[in-house]
């Protein structure tokens, strides 16, 4: 759902550590900024759900700080996700119609724990967003930037036919993906890339990725 003082004026937010909540998923997103923490943590694989991004294979945990002190960065914003960042049929993207939303787009997931109808922060007062409101998306918009640099390498890797389709078991599902062919990064790379600095960075974020495959075990595609 979009974000409305319409629908949503009544509601207040309390911010709570979102890295609790995280731990509870099985496959997580990642943006550039997260791989430097998190990928000696985790498995991480390249998935197309309507467009490449970076995925943290998690072993769900309640008695873990799985993240130590890095929170994801897409996990730090919610409930609240600019609509940039997601995929064009991810459920919270979706209208009401005849309702204000406001600009830039927000989605909001109100089943979260963060909402109580009488504690937190208002996200709206007559009809115009918060002080509190305008600092998360403000804040959003910062981390937007990091999606955008992210998208732009993995586009990099596929042009450079480094990333291989796999299939990986992770809790007892088959999940398809990409594995880093790092053994072509240095001749592939340099053929695709339309810029040095795009390189360097692309070369650093597969053998992290690379690095973080190595205790998977996979199924590689024959297609």
């Amino acid at each position: 759902m979009l974000l409305s003082p319409d629908l949503h004026a009544h509601l207040r937010m309390t911010p709570i550590d979102n890295s609790a909540l995280a731990a509870q998923a099985e496959v997580i997103d990642l943006l550039i900024p997260d791989i430097q923490p998190l990928a000696t943590r985790f498995p991480v694989v390249i998935i197309d759900d309507g467009g490449l991004g970076l995925k943290a294979l998690i072993t769900p945990s309640d008695t873990d700080n799985l993240f130590a002190e890095h929170t994801p960065v897409v996990w730090r914003h919610y409930p609240l996700m600019l609509t940039s960042l997601l995929r064009a049929n991810h459920p919270l993207k979706t209208s009401t119609p005849d309702v204000r939303e406001i600009t830039p787009a927000v989605a909001i997931d109100t089943d979260a724990p963060h909402f109580q109808l009488d504690r937190g922060f208002k996200l709206f007062e007559n009809d115009e967003p918060t002080p509190f409101l305008k600092d998360r998306i403000a804040r959003m918009e910062v981390d937007a930037v990091h999606e955008q640099r992210t998208l732009a390498l993995l586009e990099l890797l596929s042009r450079a036919e480094v990333l291989e389709p796999t299939h990986v078991r992770h809790q007892g599902q088959k999940i398809a993906c990409y594995l880093v062919n790092d053994k072509a990064l240095s001749t592939n790379l340099d053929k695709a890339a339309t810029d040095s600095d795009s390189v360097g960075q692309a070369v650093s974020l597969a053998l992290a990725i690379a690095d973080s495959q190595k205790g998977l075990k996979v199924e590689r595609s024959t297609d």
